[in-house]
């Protein structure tokens, strides 16, 4: 029961992250379309949505590893 715990908690932020950065990719793209003169704009907007999404992830497989250990 441990185990399945551990990768619940591991493994659920990853998929949310990982759908997340798939929808920012796909917004991101749809936006170049419609406005290509805004590349630098877009990009830098894309990359921070990206990070933030990336950090739920990091934040989940850690609150995973202090809850297998304690």
């Amino acid at each position: 029961m441990d185990a399945l715990a551990f990768g619940l908690t591991f493994g659920l932020p990853a998929i949310g992250a990982a759908f997340a950065v798939g929808l920012i990719g796909a917004a991101a793209l749809n936006a170049f379309g419609r406005n290509p003169e805004k590349l630098s704009d877009i990009r830098t907007l894309m990359i921070t949505a990206i990070v933030f999404a990336d950090s739920l992830a990091i934040i989940g497989i850690i609150v995973a590893i202090i809850a297998r250990f304690i």
